[in-house]
């Protein structure tokens, strides 16, 4: 049963990251903004990753 919690967490978490990715991603071509050599949307990825990890707690 454990498990079957754990792989609902992370369906979650991986569905709520992909939204914020394009979220973010279409705000940020939206604004004009860009990334030297096309790697805009490899820079919002990174920073939703980063974010991503930053909050997960030590449980």
């Amino acid at each position: 049963m454990r498990f079957f919690r754990s792989l609902w967490v992370a369906l979650r978490a991986a569905v709520l990251a992909t939204c914020v990715f394009w979220v973010a991603t279409y705000i940020v071509e939206q604004s004009g903004w860009q990334v030297p050599f096309g790697l805009t949307s490899q820079a919002v990825f990174f920073v939703v990753f980063f974010l991503g990890v930053m909050m997960v707690g030590k449980g």
